[in-house]
């Protein structure tokens, strides 16, 4: 059984916020629960976000940013809280997994700074966030790699999506 399809229902969310004053406040919870819980990726609120409100693509970003940052830090307290035995009760292919491996063994030898880098790409930050709980790595230091790297990840992303189709010599259909 696979995941359910969030685009639709994230999407008439925002545009519902957009109509509203709490757009920015909607951003920063769809991040902070796509982090926390890696069920959704948070380009998939950020992009739609950006079109919906070029002019705010800023504020978006910053936003999307500051919450994917305490969804982060927040999933690696919880990790560092259950441990490793209930981690593997319930995901037990974790430490096996093709695509986490090598995540974990960059964070391994580079530690947080590696997690900036995670954080501003598309690799999924969920293995690194994990791994780094199991240790004792400072939080805020966890916190402040994740917000600085969602800012450039999700401000190139919101930056281009507030431009479109502009920047690419189109007309708004809408």
């Amino acid at each position: 059984m696979g995941l359910p399809n969030l685009e639709g229902p994230l999407q008439r969310l925002l545009r519902n916020a957009a109509q509203g004053r709490g757009f920015l406040w909607v951003c920063m919870t769809l991040a902070f629960i796509g982090s926390l819980s890696a069920a959704y990726p948070v380009s998939i609120a950020v992009i739609p976000a950006a079109l919906l409100m070029p002019g705010r693509w800023l504020q978006i970003t910053v936003a999307a940013a500051t919450g994917s940052a305490f969804g982060a830090a927040l999933l690696m307290f919880v990790v560092h809280q259950l441990g490793w035995v209930q981690l593997y009760e319930h995901f037990p292919g974790l430490a096996t997994h093709a695509t986490w491996t090598p995540l974990v063994d960059w964070v391994q030898r580079y530690g947080v700074p590696s997690l900036f880098v995670i954080a501003a790409s598309p690799l999924a930050q969920t293995p690194a966030l994990i791994f780094l709980g199991m240790g004792s790595h400072d939080f805020v230091s966890v916190f402040f790699a994740v917000l600085f790297g969602k800012l450039l990840k999700y401000g190139v992303l919101a930056g281009l999506a507030s431009r479109f189709p502009q920047r690419f010599g189109g007309s708004p259909s809408c």
